[in-house]
């Protein structure tokens, strides 16, 4: 399933609760709640989604809280729209209310509201959030401006076998920097198929991100060519890769045997506000008082992204021979050959920016 939007609520409280005391001051001295606003704009995507909840203060016991969602539910009739600029051009896109399903897990707010719109970034413009409550007027704002896709150099032809049994030289995902990112997250997703005893036959994908990249100085952006920056390798050794294996694919009772499809990639570029969430959440694991937030009037996120990438990457049969015979990936139980899908043309998966910052692994 495609995750466009997900709210990381653990993470966001190491981000946004100062904690060097007992007293957290997250209102003003006359304010009870408090929006919490998390978005994503992506220059390689046309539908951009913002989540919007609220925070409060209240009395009532935790028992109560569970079972009343409005507590921490925003305004159904909250008018949110993303207003498009460049110099005196203004044009307005109105994001409409759309319920989800609750994330997995134990959360107060039982309503899930994501307003979302059809729009394509554009590069040469900037963009402002815009949330205004009708009924007491209320207004949060947040101003950003789009990623340009990086630069994919390696791999970029589909369906090809690529050698990954030369330790000499080692499948290469390499790419450039391109102006307003600050943070790359390169994801590497194994496809391939469980054959259980029962004769279930099930299509399953697991992934590893790489520790972020982060550029300090990005390449300056220009209307008219794409300036790029310096180059970024990420070489993934045949025993890297077995460790991938071994890490992100479990054991699971009653399995026959896998075979692999293919290999994905995905390289994503984040802008200034990305890096910084990025470096709190994995920075500490308690409460501090470095607070981030670029929401003006609430709390919270909303940044730019974008990313680019390739599917269909096969390993060489050397690679898929020794599979089932090295210590760490032999209990994964891989077949030799792979299993045959036929090319296809769009990517088979990626996940949201967001998503990918709990899975972030040291690299072995």
């Amino acid at each position: 399933m495609k995750i466009r939007i997900i709210i990381l609520t653990s993470l966001l409280l190491i981000i946004l609760l100062p904690a060097c005391n007992n007293d957290i001051a997250l209102f003003n001295n006359n304010q009870q709640k408090s929006y919490v606003i998390f978005g994503l704009l992506n220059s390689t995507d046309s539908l951009q989604q913002v989540k919007i909840r609220m925070t409060s203060v209240t009395d009532a016991p935790i028992s109560d809280l569970s079972n009343d969602s409005t507590e921490f539910s925003a305004n159904p009739n909250l008018i949110v729209t993303i207003q498009e600029w460049q110099k005196d051009y203004c044009a307005i896109f109105p994001m409409k209310r759309t319920l989800y399903s609750k994330e997995p897990g134990l959360f107060f707010n039982t309503r899930n509201d994501i307003y979302q719109a059809l729009i394509t970034p554009d590069t040469d413009m900037d963009y402002k959030l815009m949330i205004t409550n009708p009924d007491n007027g209320d207004l949060i704002t947040s101003k950003i401006v789009p990623v340009q896709p990086p630069k994919l150099g390696s791999p970029t032809w589909p369906w090809v076998r690529y050698n990954f049994s030369n330790e000499a030289d080692p499948f290469n995902i390499r790419f450039n920097e391109v102006p307003r990112a600050h943070v790359y997250l390169v994801q590497f997703t194994i496809h391939f198929i469980e054959v259980y005893e029962n004769g279930d036959t099930i299509q399953q994908h697991s992934s590893f991100v790489h520790q972020p990249r982060y550029v300090d100085n990005p390449p300056e952006y220009s209307p008219v060519h794409l300036n790029l920056g310096s180059e970024i390798n990420q070489h993934m050794s045949k025993k890297f890769t077995y460790n991938v294996f071994d890490e992100v694919i479990p054991d699971r009772s009653g399995l026959k045997y896998r075979q692999l499809i293919c290999f994905e990639i995905a390289v994503w570029g984040g802008d200034q506000n990305l890096r910084n969430y990025l470096e709190f959440g994995i920075k500490f694991s308690d409460n501090r008082k470095q607070v981030f937030t670029n929401i003006v009037n609430g709390i919270g996120f909303f940044g730019a992204c974008s990313h680019v990438g390739c599917t269909g990457i096969l390993p060489d049969q050397d690679f898929m021979d020794s599979l089932p015979l090295f210590p760490r990936t032999s209990r994964l139980k891989f077949r030799t050959d792979l299993y045959k899908t036929g090319p296809q043309t769009k990517a088979i998966s990626h996940d949201d920016f967001l998503s990918l910052i709990p899975e972030i692994s040291n690299e072995k």
